[in-house]
């Protein structure tokens, strides 16, 4: 950039638009005035926020739309900068976290008070704005001079959607994965994709079985079993002539469905009521979630394979099995730096509750508390900025005795062991509505400095997973016009401790 620009007067207001879950979300809206060389213009960005998928108490916590609204005109806008100077992306990185913290430190515990939604969507058009205003592409935002390779993430197809998602089914797990690992671009990823989409339905009706698709436009038809999703997973590949070493497959349990009761809760049980399969202890629960595994070598990725509230689940898995097979935790850390921190900082694996995590902005709240959550577990995050963060949340004393009972003796050492583990990130969907493609300007971040991503937004149809994934296909193209040199994550893209058996 040969010179700074400088964006000023900015405006903010916030309206209802529907969102993909037949009800109204909160979009965000911001006005600015750029000075950009000789150019002088108005921008106007929006974003929208993720509707009906955020209601858990240890995460941002969203309000009514009406009050959100209110707040994000009243009390936000206020705080927001009266001039940013860019000349480098670190300059918009830094205005973004100076808002951000102003807004954690007024929003109330989990931005109850002001609403994670309000927060989220001017925390994120604030982003958006301040990126276009400057020229910047996504994928720009983080590449340094070590950037060699741009890494696109490896993507999670859902085909197979079972639990909460279909009514009288007899799968537990809640969706099942296809992972194309042979291809060299982004866009023949999504060729594969879309192949194995197609054929996937083609069996379905051969069969016939319905072919309707869940909110994630996974499909939705009655099965035998936990295991029959898996079959035909297997079958689909096998017809399109997949090796074992060019695909994967993954599931997200979600196993907080079946441990709904306070009762199942206190004594460390599941109910896996929709197999038939009846009351499973913790260690019967881990040994379901092997036998899931063993169906197939390149099975890679496992998610949330004990209750949001079960952390001594997810350590067990991690502990057993996490040198096979990426233990990825959602529910039980929320993209909450005070959980992420203890959950991966301990060096003995049967001490930690996963080796991935899933990052979602909706369940962060801010665009900054997001990036954290990311270079964390990355081993990127610069230490102060953690400690700054964490205290305004009032969670550093907490992280810290967390941190001793995992023999992790202070929040330098905790980083740098989860530096070393060579842990992986996993973005995912529900975090963007409306006409937004935010969601995927975070694997485009960090692609430029990480090959350890994964990113999950559906199945290959969908126009809110086209939105999701269509800017990704865009940046390769201008990476190719840049010569810029890229590639996809592959299995390299897995956690370091991770070793598969052999693949034909």
């Amino acid at each position: 950039m040969a010179k700074p620009v400088v964006v000023s007067k900015f405006q903010l207001k916030g309206r209802e638009i529907l969102s993909s879950y037949a009800a109204f979300t909160l979009e965000g809206e911001m006005t600015a005035w750029v000075e950009r060389g000789k150019e002088k213009f108005w921008i106007t960005e929006r974003n929208g926020v993720a509707k009906g998928t955020s209601d858990g108490e240890n995460e941002a916590i969203y309000i009514e739309n009406g009050k959100a609204i209110a707040n994000l005109e009243k009390k936000i806008a206020p705080l927001l900068p009266k001039k940013v100077v860019i000349k480098s992306p670190q300059d918009i990185f830094d205005a973004v976290a100076a808002f951000d913290l102003k807004l954690i430190q007024k929003a109330g515990v989990n931005k109850k008070d002001w609403g994670g939604n309000a927060c989220l969507a001017a925390s994120t058009v604030l982003f958006q704005l301040l990126m276009n205003a400057a020229g910047y592409k996504a994928w720009q935002m983080k590449a340094n001079k070590k950037s060699k390779t741009f890494f696109f993430p490896n993507i999670g197809f859902n085909m197979v959607c079972g639990g909460e998602h279909v009514p009288g089914t007899k799968q537990d797990i809640q969706e099942m994965f296809f992972f194309t690992m042979k291809d060299k671009s982004i866009k023949a990823v999504f060729e594969t994709g879309t192949k194995f989409f197609k054929q996937f339905e083609k069996n379905l009706v051969r069969d016939g079985k319905p072919t309707g698709t869940a909110k994630e436009r996974g499909f939705v038809f009655p099965v035998a079993d936990n295991y029959e999703g898996l079959t035909r997973i297997k079958e689909c590949a096998n017809q399109l002539g997949l090796k074992p070493s060019e695909y994967a497959i993954g599931t997200d349990n979600a196993f907080s469905e079946i441990q709904k009761t306070e009762q199942l809760r206190a004594e460390g049980k599941y109910d896996m009521r929709f197999s038939g399969q009846g009351i499973k202890t913790r260690e019967e629960l881990i040994a379901f979630n092997y036998s899931i595994v063993e169906q197939a070598p390149n099975f890679v990725t496992m998610e949330d394979p004990g209750s949001e509230t079960d952390v001594e689940a997810h350590r067990m898995m991690t502990g057993k099995y996490g040198d096979r097979i990426q233990v990825v935790i959602d529910d039980a850390a929320v993209t909450q730096m005070r959980f992420i921190i203890p959950y991966l900082a301990s060096t003995d694996r049967s001490m930690r509750a996963g080796n991935s995590v899933l990052i979602k902005l909706n369940q962060a709240g801010t665009f900054t508390e997001t990036c954290l959550a990311t270079e964390i577990v990355l081993g990127l995050a610069n230490p102060k900025q953690v400690e700054s963060f964490l205290k305004a949340r009032g969670d550093y004393q907490r992280v810290m005795a967390e941190l001793e009972k995992v023999g992790v003796k202070s929040l330098d050492e905790a980083l740098n062991n989860i530096k070393k583990g060579g842990f992986t990130a996993f973005f995912s969907h529900r975090s963007t509505e409306g006409s937004s493609e935010f969601l995927p300007v975070m694997p485009l971040i960090y692609g430029a400095v990480s090959r350890k991503i994964w990113f999950k937004a559906g199945a290959p149809n969908g126009e809110r997973n086209l939105q999701n994934y269509n800017p990704l296909i865009r940046a390769e193209e201008e990476m190719k016009a840049r010569k810029v040199k890229s590639a996809v994550a592959g299995f390299e893209g897995l956690p370091n401790e991770v070793k598969l058996p052999p693949l034909a």
